[in-house]
């Protein structure tokens, strides 16, 4: 599938603001987060807002067909500045499963070359078996799994170099 990775500005943080409500929703499944009185999931909008205001962190619309399919927040990781890290990644349900997560996640690896982790959720099984799938796809298999601690949470860590994932795409 066709996609194209549009870096956002300033002006898109209203849209990506939006979309990220869609994010909470899906992620609540597995964080049991409450919904506010105006229907809302509340959260720390500076997490969004650093991916506007930190060089560091990119955030792009993953586009088909000129039309926003999803967000992909890549960021340098704060605890490993060595680390290139997928911070959140969403695509809308009507574009599951069609390949355009692969395709987006090869564009962020040639746009942000090095050695790379993706975070998730080990009870977010369609995520689980996505990332492995498409990250062991996009590097022969050449990558590493573990678990750990983020924040508090229980998370799957995937690393692996956009050299192997590059490479194995040609």
């Amino acid at each position: 599938m066709s996609i194209e990775l549009k870096p956002m500005i300033q002006a898109d943080v209203p849209a990506l603001m939006n979309l990220f409500q869609l994010y909470l929703y899906d992620m609540s499944k597995y964080m049991h987060w409450p919904i506010s009185k105006e229907g809302r999931f509340e959260f720390d909008e500076n997490i969004v807002l650093a991916y506007f205001q930190q060089a560091d962190h990119h955030p792009y619309f993953i586009m088909s067909s000129s039309e926003i399919a999803g967000f992909a927040l890549v960021r340098r990781y704060p605890y490993d500045a060595d680390l290139i890290d997928m911070g959140q990644f969403f695509i809308l349900g009507k574009f599951k499963r069609q390949g355009l997560g692969q395709a987006a996640l090869r564009a962020c690896l040639q746009r942000h070359p090095g050695d790379w982790q993706v975070r998730v959720l080990p009870q977010n099984a369609g995520a689980q078996s996505f990332w492995t799938k498409t990250i062991a796809a996009l590097t022969n298999s050449a990558h590493h799994i573990s678990t750990g601690d983020y924040q508090g949470t229980e998370m799957t860590f995937i690393h692996f170099s956009s050299k192997s994932a590059l490479c194995s795409a040609d």
